[in-house]
């Protein structure tokens, strides 16, 4: 699932306020969670903001998506249509 932590607004990233209320709807404090981002630096932020919410078993993929893809491991896309407003 994708919980955003920060919004890329024209006047640059903004965190988003509802994310921890959204992840407490959405997951239980003993749940096991992966957090990750493109980098590893925006999940690093929401990780610890998840353990100190009182999550018991969260981590962070260090390096994020690029790395993941940098070693080699598995994507598997799925075939979602993308729609385009038209103005």
């Amino acid at each position: 699932m994708n919980i955003p932590y920060l919004f890329f607004t024209p006047q640059g990233r903004v965190k988003n306020p509802d994310f921890l209320e959204i992840v407490l709807e959405t997951c239980n404090k003993n749940d096991f969670i992966v957090v990750s981002c493109a980098s590893g630096a925006r999940s690093l932020q929401a990780t610890k903001e998840l353990l100190s919410a009182g999550f018991k078993h969260v981590k962070n993929m260090g390096g994020g998506y690029s790395s993941w893809i940098e070693n080699g491991f598995l994507v598997n896309k799925p075939n979602i249509p993308i729609l385009v407003q038209s103005t």
